[in-house]
């Protein structure tokens, strides 16, 4: 008789379940799997947020570069006038005047300082500015306008002959295209007069954290000067400018090093911003160094940054 003992067999080796060491072993290695694809996924995403901050300051630093730039070209721009005559400025007219013996006084068309704040007294308080060089550009919007003229604006009478800075809506008797010492045509503009400096803030001192930022300050409706955000980021401001000298050679110096009656020599300027992030990335220590001109900075902290350049050759 044949008699099946099932319930005795030995089961197979393939027919078992895993042991506990062998499930501790799996657990192990898929922990270890895991931890390698979180810190794939985890460096992609740091090294994507790095390229999109990186993106970010370079488009913003371009922008703040070519608006500085706009205003170099001009520069000294005088319409049909060859001769700054009258050569007066336009303080008595101007509210938050930067300084009323050279506003509107195109002959001066560029000019600034190196690490500090000229207007500190008058249209650019100390808690308004915080480090860099103060860079001044004077000339004319290149886009004639015609009257009535607004007693609100600043205006510069341009002809062959001479030229002269007014206030309207009149225009004063020594520079009027009517007497009989003017020459036809005569056109009219409005005056640029700007000063670029860096804040330590955005939008105010109250921010949190502070952002900082490239101002200017230009001559608007009032007249008066009027600060204008520029660029958020702008950590640095640094200029060079290109003086000519008499081997017909340009010489870059700093604004410290440029004599009063050498400014009216100076060709091009070279200007470099450094940029900084609004926020610091975790784990990440930013201890470079910057050479900006003749200066160099080091930073040690966690902001990304990003060092731009550019030169201008003045045309007028």
């Amino acid at each position: 008789m044949n008699i099946h003992m099932r319930g005795n067999r030995p089961r197979s080796r393939a027919s078992a379940g895993f042991s506990l060491v062998e499930m501790m072993i799996a657990a192990t290695v898929s922990l270890f799997v895991i931890g390698a694809l979180l810190t794939v996924v985890a460096s992609s995403s740091s090294a994507g947020k790095t390229r999109e901050r990186s993106a970010e300051l370079q488009d913003t630093g371009r922008y703040a570069l070519d608006q500085i730039k706009g205003d170099l070209l001009h520069a000294g721009f005088l319409g049909l006038s060859t001769l700054f005559a009258p050569d007066d400025p336009l303080g008595f007219a101007v509210t938050n005047v930067c300084d009323s013996t050279t506003v509107g006084k195109i002959s001066l068309r560029i000019w600034g300082t190196k690490d500090a704040n000229p207007y500190r007294t008058t249209c650019i308080p100390d808690a308004n500015y915080s480090v860099g060089d103060v860079l001044v550009i004077r000339g004319l919007n290149p886009l004639p306008v015609i009257a009535p003229f607004s007693s609100t604006k600043a205006y510069y009478h341009s002809s062959y002959e001479k030229g002269g800075a007014f206030k309207g809506p009149g225009v004063a008797i020594e520079i009027d295209c009517t007497g009989v010492n003017f020459i036809a045509p005569c056109i009219d503009y409005l005056i640029n007069d700007t000063a670029y400096y860096v804040s330590p803030y955005t939008t105010s001192a109250a921010e949190s954290p502070l952002v900082p930022a490239l101002y200017r300050m230009r001559l608007s409706a009032g007249p008066a000067m009027v600060a204008e955000l520029v660029a958020s980021g702008v950590e640095n401001m640094q200029v060079r400018y290109g003086v000519f000298q008499t081997d017909s050679t340009i010489l870059y110096l700093a604004a410290d090093s440029i004599a009063d009656t050498d400014w009216d020599a100076v060709k091009s300027a070279q200007i470099w911003l450094l940029m900084r992030s609004s926020v610091t990335d975790s784990g990440y220590v930013n201890n470079k160094t910057y050479n900006m001109g003749a200066q160099s900075i080091t930073k040690n902290d966690g902001y990304p940054r990003l060092l731009l350049s550019t030169v201008v050759n003045l045309r007028n």
